[in-house]
């Protein structure tokens, strides 16, 4: 099965501009085939790749610069599914760990009040060649480590990969609560903060 990259992240206001097939499935029945909406447990697992340069893959799209990240609403292994984002994109890579494991608690979104999670996880780059995507919304880029925090959009997505590139012998754990008002994300605050989850 084809890996599918989110561009966005997973709320009411970016699941309208994500491709039709990572929102729905095909079903059918006697008379007619109907889109069908999947299953979405908000939950979503962010890629950190290195290089041998002091470098990480980032990528780029309209609401700024992110690591990879994939929504877990396929039926794949946490391995295959991160192992197919990167060669999704060209690349090889090995060594795949987990790097944080956050909470998230939304306000403002009446249609979400469970909390989810975010898990990232760390590998390296073997090889290949970034393959650009042919629509030139999302692009993808080698960002020197001491560079990459201030290029982040979403301040809690800097502040979760912050202590993951400072040691990856760690695992990473807090809270987070993401505000949105209607379709409009309006900030984060910490609710737990970032501990060692495991050595």
């Amino acid at each position: 099965m084809k890996t599918i990259i989110a561009c966005l992240f997973l709320l009411p206001g970016a699941l309208l501009q994500m491709p039709a097939a990572f929102a729905f499935i095909p079903a059918t029945d006697s008379s007619t085939t109907a889109a069908v909406k999947k299953i979405d447990n908000y939950t979503i697992q962010y890629l950190i790749i290195f290089n041998d340069k002091q470098e990480i893959l980032m990528m780029k799209n309209k609401l700024g610069w992110h690591t990879l990240v994939i929504r877990s609403n396929e039926p794949l292994a946490i391995r295959e599914a991160l192992e197919g984002l990167a060669g999704s994109i060209g690349l090889q890579v090995k060594d795949i760990k987990l790097g944080g494991l956050y909470t998230h608690k939304f306000e403002g979104l009446p249609d979400h009040p469970e909390a989810c999670f975010r898990s990232h996880y760390t590998a390296t780059y073997v090889s290949g060649d970034i393959r650009q995507p042919a629509q030139g919304e999302t692009s993808y880029h080698w960002i020197p480590v001491k560079e990459c925090l201030d290029k982040f959009h979403f301040e809690f997505l800097r502040e979760q990969t912050e202590p993951i590139l400072k040691d990856r012998t760690k695992v990473w754990g807090g809270t987070f609560l993401i505000s949105w008002e209607g379709d409009t994300y309006k900030g984060s605050k910490v609710l737990e903060a970032i501990y060692v989850l495991s050595e």
